[in-house]
């Protein structure tokens, strides 16, 4: 969601997911049922039923993290600027300190005209008196459902966004001028929502993000019979299905493509165990080794050397266990 100088509001609850889904990369893991809801899911079940994106973030479990607590010089992820810095003076709310869990849900525009609609719902400890007085002097204040209702404008082509407050922990950010989609399908059972189904089976990781890929249009495919058969392939793949997990020290990431069939599965399986390989052999070039500097070299070798490429019936997943020493990245001399 783009940020503008009426929009900080807007952009403090999406930064959130955008910056914690890059540090975390990419995972997905099964758990078992529970015998309570998770806080994951219940708040995904404060959500619109039928979305075809998910993504989550418990910043929770980011800030107890190894990864977090020994970050490099235990800064800011973000790099604040000064409209950042005078919102946090003004609201006493800092995302990366206060916000706990986002959860967002994301339907792709109908038209080339029309906007993207996103729901999301931010949960932390906000102070609701001066965020409401923050909000009154920059945007429009409505009421909607009997509850007041912040519009903020985006600029002449990309509409206004909705914010309110559902009480005194929860935010929801809508796209558009009302809140009526916020509202819209809601469902405490995942059953029949193939992207909540999935989130599901993710309950207990840090970050995910759920995907329902585009169609793939049949006649896209230019340059003989591999470029066909990689197109038939890139069709396959229906869902790709992405998060992360702390696991001590350590940081357990992997994506996973849900294809047609699995002998789709197997001859993508096939082609990045092939990329792989071609993958070492650059890096053990001499020209690689001497543009490249020791640290960032010696982690992308490690990084092919164990990533684990699994396949599973329709399902491809690329396993990763990054260790501390992905720290190392921005030690080592840049490249001459």
């Amino acid at each position: 969601m783009p940020r503008s100088r009426k929009t900080v509001l807007v952009s403090a609850g999406v930064a959130a997911v955008v910056i914690a889904a890059a540090l975390l990369l990419y995972g997905s893991f099964r758990r078992g049922t529970r015998a309570q809801t998770s806080p994951g899911l219940e708040l995904l079940s404060a959500l619109p039923a039928g979305a075809p994106s998910l993504i989550y973030v418990d910043l929770a479990a980011v800030r107890a993290s190894y990864f977090y607590q020994h970050r490099p010089g235990k800064g800011p992820i973000a790099t604040p600027n000064q409209e950042y810095a005078d919102f946090v003076r003004l609201t006493g709310f800092d995302f990366e300190k206060d916000l706990d869990r986002v959860a967002m849900a994301s339907w792709p525009a109908p038209g080339a005209k029309e906007q993207t609609k996103i729901v999301a719902i931010a949960e932390g400890r906000f102070d609701r008196a001066k965020i409401r007085d923050y909000a009154l002097s920059k945007g429009k204040l409505d009421h909607q459902q009997g509850r007041e209702v912040f519009l903020f404008p985006m600029g002449d082509r990309m509409g206004t966004n909705s914010i309110v407050f559902l009480d005194d922990h929860r935010i929801a950010v809508v796209s558009g001028p009302s809140i009526a989609p916020l509202f819209a399908g809601r469902s405490d059972d995942p059953g029949g929502d193939p992207a909540r189904e999935r989130a599901a089976r993710l309950d207990g990781a840090a970050a995910f993000a759920i995907s329902r890929l585009p169609a793939v249009p049949v006649n896209s495919a230019a340059g003989g019979a591999p470029a066909a058969q990689l197109a038939a392939l890139m069709r396959s793949i229906q869902w790709v299905t992405m998060a992360a997990r702390p696991e001590g020290d350590n940081l357990r990431v992997s994506i996973e493509g849900e294809c047609d069939t699995s002998t789709d599965a197997q001859q993508i399986k096939a082609g990045l165990e092939l990329l792989r390989m071609f993958g070492s052999a650059g890096l053990a070039s001499p020209k690689t080794r001497q543009s490249m500097d020791p640290a960032t070299l010696a982690f992308l070798q490690t990084l092919l050397t164990t990533a684990e490429v699994t396949q599973a019936a329709e399902r491809v997943r690329i396993l990763i266990e990054l260790t501390p020493d992905v720290f190392k990245l921005g030690d080592g001399h840049k490249p001459q």
